[in-house]
């Protein structure tokens, strides 16, 4: 079965992502702090939307609902890390981004498009997903209208495809973990120059 398979997965990436992260000093930076910290929670939401699906009477629609935060708070990391100015990370820590998670996506995928390293290949292996997730409306929603009765369990495809995009974004924090804490292997992407990325 494609979706026990996909949860275990989840399940033991989850494990493996808390025992990386967990007990590991935070560098004196704030921009790394903010960012480590949006992974952290977007890590949380990971785990969240495997217990959610893991129930034994699962919670498919909070398990879709949680994806998008999880998307959020992971491209919120990103673009801490590879597109905010010094101003807007203080403002960051003060107030938030200020953005959807569209210009989000937007602005990282514009700073690592064409890059080589994880980060950018999670992103370009996943874009179709993630696209259908954070550009074409809510797909929580869609359930409810292609459905001929009340029903709260999703088909399988759907939440195997839900499964398999929250394990790609938490690959995708993990990845982006060590590249900002300097313990990526070959491939680490370069920092580019704040001035010169996307806002």
């Amino acid at each position: 079965m494609q979706l026990e398979h996909l949860l275990a997965r989840a399940e033991a990436l989850a494990y493996r992502i808390s025992s990386e992260l967990n007990g590991q000093p935070l560098p004196d930076d704030p921009r790394a702090c903010a960012a480590i910290g949006c992974l952290t929670v977007a890590q949380q939401h990971h785990s969240a939307i495997i217990i959610l699906l893991r129930n034994d009477m699962p919670v498919h629609a909070s398990a879709f609902a949680l994806i998008r935060h999880q998307i959020e708070t992971a491209f919120n990391a990103l673009w801490l890390w590879y597109c905010a100015s010094d101003e807007e990370v203080v403002r960051f820590l003060q107030d938030g981004s200020g953005k959807t998670v569209r210009q989000l996506v937007a602005q990282v995928d514009g700073v690592l498009a064409g890059s080589e390293g994880a980060e950018a290949a999670i992103i370009r292996g996943h874009w179709s997903q993630l696209s259908d997730f954070v550009f074409s409306g809510e797909r929580r929603i869609r359930h409810w209208l292609d459905a001929n009765e009340v029903d709260a369990i999703y088909s399988e495809e759907a939440v195997a495809e839900l499964a398999d995009l929250a394990n790609s974004i938490a690959e995708l924090g993990l990845a982006s973990y060590r590249n900002m804490s300097g313990t990526a292997g070959n491939g680490v992407i370069p920092q580019p120059a704040r001035s010169e990325a996307v806002k």
